[in-house]
């Protein structure tokens, strides 16, 4: 999918065969009775394919998709693992009012399978969504959900707490980040691929307003993480310094200039007094897809207030960004692609999504406008507009 989407890279174990028959023998009895008692503990077992007949799911992919329908109690964490050796698989989970509330590519680095650990906050119904965000990729899969271990379920609520982050006060948020930190400190070199995960998604919600918390925090991860003893976690490291290094942009103005996809000029000086989100992305960025249904909310509940989007993508051609933004009903305008590149090679984008909020002054507010931190900043802004 292009160096841009690749992030942390585990090594797999290797596979070991004993070549004493009885013991293989044993063995082989062991795991039998353990699949066995594994199989007996799934809540959802599905071997199928998915093909060309599936419907679209074009909510977010466009991908063909299956669905299936599961009850989940509050306060219980479910482990669902997608596998396929046929394509590259994407897994989603919504709630009963049709929200996504938890996706997932890759399980692990390197690993194209999918997997979602999820705590449920209340009892309901839920769909499980199993697709592809390659459209037109199709095959055989093995869908299969259960209950969380009770490591997997604690790490669960820690990953809830965090999401919950950047709604907490300052104080909390301190407080917390401490807790966190001196988790990651007690591990020493063995912070693992989860903790990595997590640290990456706590600095995403922390408010750019606050910009010493925010470089606290990247230089106490930075630390943690640099003396993992695997040197592919450890290179969360340098994207946090390399995100540290971005926040000297917060403030400076931010200049995008080109033409969008069918020819009209682009100046975002012209739209100088809005607040504009510019967004890098690309069609085959599951993340950036995944975000997608947050800004176009965002978009409608603030574009008549002075919100403003514009696409940068990096994309192949222009024409796979034109049938995307018809088949979405993307409202807003993209950079064509040529002009595109030379943007993000001007700022330096390593890794997308990277959206970039620029207030009414044409200056850069936040570097990390997603989810819930784009609503709280456009309400903020809009209400400092007035």
């Amino acid at each position: 999918m292009g160096s841009l989407r690749k992030t942390w890279l585990l090594a797999g174990l290797p596979v070991l065969a004993c070549l004493l028959i009885p013991a293989v023998s044993l063995a082989g009895d062991k795991e039998k009775k353990k699949e066995e008692a594994q199989k007996s503990d799934l809540l959802l077992n599905k071997s199928e394919e998915l093909t060309a007949d599936d419907e679209k799911d074009t909510k977010l992919t466009n991908a063909h998709r299956k669905v299936y329908s599961v009850k989940l109690t509050e306060g219980k964490a479910y482990r669902i693992d997608l596998n396929s050796k046929d394509f590259d698989t994407f897994l989603r989970l919504e709630n009963a009012e049709g929200k996504e509330v938890a996706f997932n590519d890759d399980a692990e680095p390197g690993n194209l399978n999918s997997r979602i650990v999820y705590l449920a906050p209340k009892t309901g119904d839920y769909k499980v969504i199993a697709t592809t965000y390659v459209p037109g990729k199709t095959g055989k899969f093995v869908l299969e959900m259960k209950l969380a271990s009770e490591q997997e379920t604690n790490e669960s609520r820690l990953m809830s707490r965090v999401e919950r982050f950047g709604d907490s006060t300052p104080a909390e948020q301190k407080k917390f980040l401490q807790e966190v930190t001196k988790s990651f400190q007690a591990k020493g070199e063995k912070v693992s691929f989860q903790d990595a995960q997590m640290a990456f998604q706590l600095s995403t919600h922390i408010d750019d307003a606050d910009v010493a918390f925010a470089r606290e925090t990247y230089q106490a991860f930075i630390k943690i993480f640099e003396g993992a003893a695997d040197k592919k976690v450890a290179s969360l490291a340098k994207y946090l310094e390399s995100q540290l290094k971005n926040m000297e942009k917060i403030g400076t103005e931010l200049e995008v200039v080109g033409k969008l996809i069918g020819g009209k000029e682009f100046d975002l000086k012209n739209l100088k007094g809005k607040v504009v989100l510019v967004d890098f992305w690309a069609t085959w960025c599951g993340p950036c897809i995944a975000e997608l249904p947050n800004i176009q909310a965002a978009y409608k509940k603030y574009h008549d207030k002075g919100f403003e989007v514009i696409g940068i993508s990096l994309d192949k051609t222009d024409d796979i960004v034109t049938k995307f933004a018809e088949d979405h009903k993307l409202p807003w305008g993209c950079i064509n692609i040529e002009d595109s590149r030379k943007l993000a090679d001007r700022y330096q984008v390593s890794a997308i999504p990277y959206p970039v909020l620029v207030g009414p002054d044409g200056r850069i507010v936040s570097l990390r406008a997603r989810g819930p931190q784009l609503e709280r900043l456009l309400a903020r802004l809009l209400a400092e507009k007035k």
